[in-house]
C-alpha cells in the first residue's frame, strides 16, 4: 500500500509534504500571546448560595488568571434556561442578566478556558428573596467516557512521539541508521491521525460536547489553543524524522531538530510550564520531556541489540550516554513537583499530588530498574554472556511496561493539575476589636486541609505595643450547638500571637473572645464575631477581673 506513494525525492506534493506545509503554516496562525495554566474561580458576585433583596444586572465571575468565556447560561427558578452574553477582561468574565430572572433560586452555569486550551465549568447559584431549588450544591459528575478517550488519545501520542522521535534519533545517533521509507509514511501517515484526533477532542471538550462528531466546530473551538500548537510541533518532530535524507549528518540533524520540537511541544501541553519562575519551570519542561522522549525511544532499539553480541556497540553507546541526562530529567521532574506544590503536608489532599505520588513510585521502580541493568548485566551483555542477555531483554520489556505506566499516570494530570482553587491563598478574614484598656487585629486565614490559622495583633488604645503575659482565644458557635472551645496563643518572632488547627472552615456564626492577661490581676476580654465579610467587625469590651477565668 506504502510503496504506490511519491517518493521524496521527486518532490511531488506527497503525504509528508502535504503534512508538513500543514504544520508550517498552522505554526504560523497558532501562536497566542501566552500560555496558561488552569484557571480557577476564586470569587463571584453574587456570591455563590447569596440571598438577594432583587435580581442583579450581571453576574461577575473572578478567576486566577486571563479565561475567554467559551458558553454562559441561566437557569432560573421555573426551569426556564437562557444563553447568556458576556465581556472578559482579563481574569474577570461579566455575563449581562436579562430583566426577566424570576425571583427564586437561579443557577448561571459558565464554561470558560484559559489559554492552555483546558476548559473548566461551573455554577454559581444566587437566590432571589426565598430559596427555591431543594439542592444548591453543584455535583461532581463522574468520569464521561469523553474524558477517558482524551486520556487514552493523550497517553497515546506520547508513547507514539517518543517511539519514533526518540527512535530515530538512536538509530541515527547510536544505531543502525534511517529506517525503511514505508515505515517513514506509516509514521507520518499515524502522526497525522493520532494528532488531528487529539485536537478534536480538545475542542470537544472546550466546547462542552460528549464523545461524538460534531463536525468542524471542535476544530474551530481548539484552533488557537495551546494543545494545539503542541500537537501541531509534536506532528512537525514526527514529520521532520520522516523525511528521507541519505547522509547520516543530516539525517541526524533531522532527528535532532526533531526533538528540539517534540521537546518543545510539552511547554504548550501542560501546567508546569506555566508557573513562577517561569523561565525555570519551562527549561525544567524541556529538559525532562525531551530526556523522557529519548529514553522511552531507545527502550525498543536496545531490546533487538541486546539480542545479538554484534549489536553491543549500540548498547555500549546507550550505557555510557544515558546516565547524566537521566540524572538531569530526574532533577528537573523534581524541581516542577517542588515548584507546583505549596507544601509536602497537602500532596495528598490533591489529585495532582495523588498522580505525582504514584509517578513517582513508579519512577523509583524505574531507578531501581535502570541501576540493576546498569550493576549487574549491562557489563557481562558486552562480554558476550547469553544468560545476561536474556535477562537484560526481560528487563527491558519490563522497562517498556514502567514507562507506558508513568507516561499513562502522568497524562492524568491533563484532569487534575494542582488544586488550586484548594490552594489558592483567600485573603484572610480581618476583624478588629477593641476597648478602653486594648486594641486587637484579629486575622483568619483558612488553611487547605479545611482548618484555619488565627493571628493576633495586640495595641494599646494609643497604639503603643501591649505585652501581655498571656494570651488566649476562646471560639464558639452557639447556632450550631458548638460551646466555648479555648486556645493557648504563642507569640510569634514578629510579636503576633498565633494558633493553627481551629475548626473553622467557614466563620459564618463564628464568635470570638481575645483574653490578654495584661499582669497577674487583671484580663482585657475583647470578643467579636467572625463574619465573612469585608468589613472590619468591630466589638465593643470591658476590663475583667481574672479571678473568674483562671
Amino acid at each position: 500500500m506504502w510503496s504506490r506513494i511519491p517518493n521524496w525525492a521527486t518532490f511531488n506534493l506527497s503525504f509528508r509534504a502535504a503534512a508538513l506545509l500543514l504544520v508550517l503554516a498552522a505554526l504560523g496562525g497558532l501562536l497566542p500571546a501566552s500560555a496558561q495554566a488552569h484557571a480557577v474561580l476564586r470569587s463571584s458576585s453574587p456570591a455563590n448560595n447569596e440571598i438577594l433583596d432583587r435580581s442583579p444586572s450581571r453576574v461577575d465571575l473572578h478567576f486566577n488568571e486571563v479565561v475567554r468565556l467559551v458558553s454562559a447560561s441561566a437557569t432560573d427558578a421555573s426551569g426556564d434556561r437562557i444563553d447568556l452574553q458576556g465581556d472578559t477582561s482579563g481574569s474577570v468574565v461579566l455575563l449581562n442578566l436579562p430583566g426577566s430572572i424570576s425571583r427564586g433560586t437561579t443557577i448561571v452555569s459558565y464554561r470558560v478556558a484559559s489559554e492552555d486550551g483546558h476548559p473548566i465549568g461551573g455554577s454559581v447559584v444566587f437566590h432571589v428573596g426565598t430559596p427555591t431549588a431543594t439542592s444548591t450544591e453543584v455535583a461532581q459528575g463522574s468520569v464521561s467516557p469523553l474524558a477517558i478517550a482524551i486520556w487514552v488519545v493523550h497517553a497515546s501520542s506520547i508513547i507514539f512521539l517518543a517511539v519514533v522521535v526518540g527512535g530515530a534519533l538512536f538509530d541515527r545517533w547510536l544505531g543502525i541508521g534511517n529506517p525503511s521509507p514505508s515505515r517513514h509514511d506509516l509514521a507520518a501517515f499515524l502522526g497525522v491521525l493520532l494528532f488531528s484526533t487529539n485536537i478534536y477532542l480538545q475542542g470537544l471538550d472546550e466546547i462542552g460536547g460528549d464523545l461524538s462528531l460534531a463536525g468542524l466546530q471542535p476544530f474551530l473551538a481548539a484552533s488557537h489553543s495551546s494543545p494545539a500548537i503542541a500537537s501541531s510541533l509534536a506532528l512537525l518532530a514526527v514529520v521532520l524524522v520522516s523525511l528521507p535524507l541519505t547522509g547520516r549528518r543530516s539525517s541526524l540533524a533531522a532527528a535532532a531538530l526533531a526533538m528540539i520540537a517534540a521537546s518543545s511541544s510539552f511547554i504548550f501541553s501542560g501546567h508546569c510550564s506555566v508557573v513562577e519562575p517561569r523561565w525555570l519551570a519551562r527549561a525544567c519542561v524541556f529538559l525532562h520531556g525531551g530526556v523522557m522522549i529519548f529514553w522511552i525511544g531507545s527502550l525498543i532499539p536496545l531490546w533487538r541489540a541486546s539480542a545479538t553480541q554484534a549489536c553491543a556497540g549500540q548498547l555500549l553507546g546507550f550505557s555510557r550516554a544515558i546516565p547524566l541526562p537521566f540524572v538531569g530529567m530526574l532533577l528537573a521532574g523534581g524541581a516542577l513537583a517542588w515548584i507546583e506544590l505549596p507544601a509536602l503536608d497537602t500532596v495528598l489532599l490533591s489529585m495532582y499530588g495523588r498522580v505525582l505520588l504514584l509517578k513517582i513510585l513508579l519512577v523509583s521502580l524505574l531507578c531501581l530498574l535502570a541501576l540493576y541493568n546498569r550493576v549487574r548485566l549491562t557489563r557481562p551483555a558486552l562480554a558476550g554472556s547469553q544468560n545476561a542477555r536474556w535477562r537484560l531483554r526481560r528487563s527491558i520489556k519490563a522497562e517498556m511496561l514502567l514507562a507506558i505506566a508513568i507516561v499513562a499516570a502522568a497524562s492524568l494530570w491533563r484532569f487534575a493539575g494542582p488544586d488550586q482553587l484548594q490552594f489558592a491563598a483567600a485573603a484572610p478574614l480581618s476583624v478588629h476589636m477593641h476597648s478602653d484598656a486594648a486594641m486587637a487585629q484579629l486575622e483568619l486565614q483558612a488553611q487547605p486541609d479545611g482548618t484555619s490559622t488565627v493571628r493576633v495583633s495586640l495595641l494599646t488604645p494609643d497604639l503603643d505595643p501591649l505585652e501581655p503575659s498571656m494570651v488566649l482565644l476562646r471560639v464558639k458557635k452557639p447556632e450550631a450547638g458548638v460551646e466555648p472551645i479555648k486556645y493557648s496563643l504563642v507569640r510569634s518572632p514578629d510579636d503576633v500571637w498565633e494558633a493553627s488547627g481551629l475548626p473553622i472552615g467557614d466563620p459564618k456564626g463564628w464568635e470570638a473572645d481575645v483574653q490578654i492577661l495584661i499582669d497577674d490581676f487583671t484580663t482585657v476580654h475583647l470578643e467579636g464575631d467572625l463574619a465573612p465579610s469585608d468589613d472590619a467587625a468591630e466589638a465593643s469590651a470591658s476590663p475583667r477581673s481574672a479571678d473568674a477565668d483562671y
